[in-house]
């Protein structure tokens, strides 16, 4: 940016393309782990019939740290669900959260405290990096169940390992890693509850398309001299 800007060269970038797509995913996310389907998909493919329990997802407490675009997205989806909804955010939407009955939690530690479910959608700063650790999962109530498709360095990830052996957690699921591509050996290879899919909750043939859309328009909109989409739309 300060060498684009240096040289009077404009960059556009495409926001509110992908919210839609990545809640659903985290949503996906949170079911394949709550019924066990990652584990119970293998196991038929192996030949066995093992029938694991698994758990509902009305009535539980919901926790979404971060609750811009992508955590608003979620939000519905568990109201769809008839989860109670608990957030953090620093900039918080009141309108938004009465109309879909979201409670508004005064810290992100009171909100890991709180939910059966804890999905992150958080910016990576050094305040917050690797906030999900064992001194907070330890506060944590015993089963959660930690999804993250935000960024990887949010968690530590031999400490959310250790965490789901140890049964501590019920399991995680992640879109991201705070390395990738996965390097082996990693502590999430050998864990049955831990789901990792390769940062592709972004990536629909919708949602790439919008992108690609707004990516063009706003290429004609600066060569026309005017202001690009993401400014004319303040955000």
């Amino acid at each position: 940016m300060p060498a684009a800007t240096k040289r009077k060269i404009p960059v556009c970038f495409t926001p509110g393309v992908n919210h839609t797509t990545v809640a659903e995913h985290a949503i996906g996310l949170i079911i394949a782990l709550a019924k066990n389907f990652h584990q119970e998909i293998n196991l038929v493919k192996q030949g066995n019939w093992e029938r694991i329990t698994g758990r509902e997802l009305a009535g539980k407490t919901l926790g979404i740290l971060g609750l811009g675009r992508i955590g608003k997205e979620v939000a519905k989806r568990a109201r769809a669900f008839d989860m109670k909804v608990v957030a953090y955010d620093i900039y918080w939407d009141e309108p938004f959260a009465r109309q879909h009955e979201i409670t508004r939690i005064d810290s992100a530690d009171q909100v890991a405290k709180q939910a059966d479910v804890l999905t992150l959608h958080m910016n990576l700063t050094d305040e917050n990096r690797y906030f999900i650790n064992k001194a907070r999962i330890a506060t944590m109530k015993d089963h959660a169940i930690v999804v993250n498709c935000s960024r990887g360095g949010l968690i530590h990830e031999a400490d959310v390992a250790k965490a789901c052996q140890d049964g501590k957690l019920l399991g995680y699921a992640a879109d991201v890693l705070e390395y990738e591509p996965m390097k082996t050996p990693h502590p999430f290879q050998e864990v049955d509850n831990i789901i990792i899919t390769p940062h592709i909750g972004s990536r629909t043939f919708e949602s790439v398309e919008r992108q690609a859309v707004m990516a063009t328009q706003n290429l004609l909109l600066m060569l026309d001299g005017q202001s690009p989409l993401a400014q004319a739309n303040e955000i």
